[in-house]
């Protein structure tokens, strides 16, 4: 099993350098697969509204998506206090929302409720 190790960051202003930091490995196992969400977990907005559109991004977020969890993708949370399960594969590019899978963009407006 891999362990990983945070990196240390220091600052030192006389240098006009950056330093590409990266987790040690070229497998950093399963990743958020929505163009949208760019792995951003985001709750439904359920509030009520006045009136006009919301799209489906703002409506529905991650719902659908299998590292969904009711507080945090599972990708931050189960994932790692699993140990990096490999039981986490099986759902490799299909991790995004309903409504991405459905073909909706993030700011149609709602029209399909079946999410």
């Amino acid at each position: 099993m891999n362990t990983y190790k945070k990196p240390l960051i220091t600052v030192d202003s006389g240098v006009a350098e950056g330093i590409y930091l990266a987790s040690g490995s070229s497998n950093n196992g399963p990743k958020c697969d929505s163009k949208y969400m760019n792995g951003v977990w985001q709750a439904p907005d359920y509030s009520s509204w006045n009136g006009g559109t919301r799209g489906y991004k703002q409506q529905f977020a991650c719902l659908g998506c299998p590292a969904n969890t009711a507080n945090g993708c599972g990708l931050l949370t189960h994932y790692e206090d699993s140990g990096h399960a490999g039981s986490y594969d099986v759902d490799n590019g299909n991790r995004k929302p309903s409504w991405e899978k459905k073909g909706y963009g993030p700011n149609d407006s709602v029209t399909d409720w079946s999410m």
